[in-house]
């Protein structure tokens, strides 16, 4: 049960703050001006890693010991759970690090509007991971 704990509260963390960067920063980065860009994406590149690396890293590994040791009638809720969790990663690598690496060099609406999509998406999979893992939780606690 504290893998499904740890799992569930990394989650809804990740969940938090994807929020947060689709509702504040990402609708903010069009407001920084031309010879503000590249520092300020440089800065939010940098810091957001400190913000997100450590807790998904936390979220990964609890995905993969409640994959491999679930308790009784969570198996399911774990193979979604870390589904989500996996796509997450691969929405990351394949869609929104090519998007920034390209608003690296410049911002611009339409590359703005890939991000904020992708991100979207990544954060629908988040939802889910955090979602299921809740109701096992609830579940295993019942």
């Amino acid at each position: 049960m504290l893998t499904i704990l740890v799992f569930t509260a990394a989650s809804w963390y990740l969940v938090g703050l994807s929020w947060t960067v689709a509702l504040v920063t990402y609708p903010g980065f069009g407001l920084v001006g031309k010879d503000d860009w590249r520092g300020v994406h440089a800065f939010h590149s940098r810091r957001i890693a400190f913000a997100v690396g450590p807790m998904w890293a936390v979220e990964g590994l609890s995905a993969g010991l409640w994959l491999v040791h679930p308790p009784s009638g969570t198996f399911a809720l774990a193979a979604i759970s870390t589904a989500a969790t996996v796509a997450t990663v691969a929405m990351t690598v394949w869609w929104a690090v090519p998007a920034h690496e390209r608003l690296s060099q410049g911002f611009s609406p339409a590359l703005g509007r890939r991000l904020r999509v992708a991100h979207l998406v990544r954060t629908g999979a988040w939802t889910a991971a955090a979602a299921s893992a809740t109701v096992a939780l609830a579940q295993h606690l019942g």
